[in-house]
């Protein structure tokens, strides 16, 4: 199996927009995707201009029409309740069940309004995408997965990234949603016979 980096944001409408056909993926070819959660932008001190936030939710609900995907509500998850969802997207890595607790977060966060800094939207969600509560409360309160999480951000930057959603092929980055097909096209190059 030929890994893909798969660098994710909770805080990033194209992060939810990509994670669907991310997750996919292998079900189309010989890959595995590795989930790397990042801390948002604005928690790292990176500044967005208020007409670029303006504009990226227009831009968002449009490709969320296009792609078939609900969008909005919304409930900016800034601050505690993205931290939350990278620490419980961790310890669902470990449980096996990363791809079902990211899609079921991102869609809540974007097309559900769950404000994920409270334990009772978050918690249901943990259940419907299969994850016991007391692990995940476990979680939150681990250094460990909060090390993984700051290892993630720190190899984003080390790749020369700052906004996600960003995949890497074999050292390849494609970055946005809008890149996924051309990562399929470099997987079909790289994949078929010589």
């Amino acid at each position: 199996m030929t890994p893909i980096d798969f660098y994710f944001s909770f805080r990033s409408p194209y992060s939810y927009l990509a994670g669907p056909r991310a997750f996919a993926l292998p079900e189309r070819h010989p890959v595995e995707i590795v989930f790397r959660g990042v801390i948002p932008m604005a928690m790292r001190g990176q500044s967005v201009p208020r007409s670029k936030q303006l504009h990226t939710m227009r831009d968002v609900k449009r490709e969320a029409m296009r792609l078939g995907m609900p969008f909005g509500p919304v409930h900016d998850p800034i601050g505690e309740g993205a931290t939350r969802c990278l620490l419980i997207s961790e310890h669902a890595i470990d449980a096996g069940r990363e791809r079902e607790f990211v899609l079921e977060a991102s869609r809540a966060i974007w097309s559900q309004a769950a404000d994920v800094a409270r334990d009772k939207p978050l918690r249901e969600i943990c259940e419907r995408a299969g994850l016991e509560w007391r692990a995940c409360e476990e979680a939150l309160a681990d250094p460990a997965i909060r090390a993984r999480v700051d290892a993630n951000t720190a190899a984003l930057l080390e790749l020369g990234h700052w906004g996600v959603p960003v995949f890497v092929l074999d050292g390849e980055r494609f970055w946005g949603q809008d890149r996924i097909e051309d990562l399929e096209i470099a997987l079909r190059r790289t994949m078929s016979p010589a």
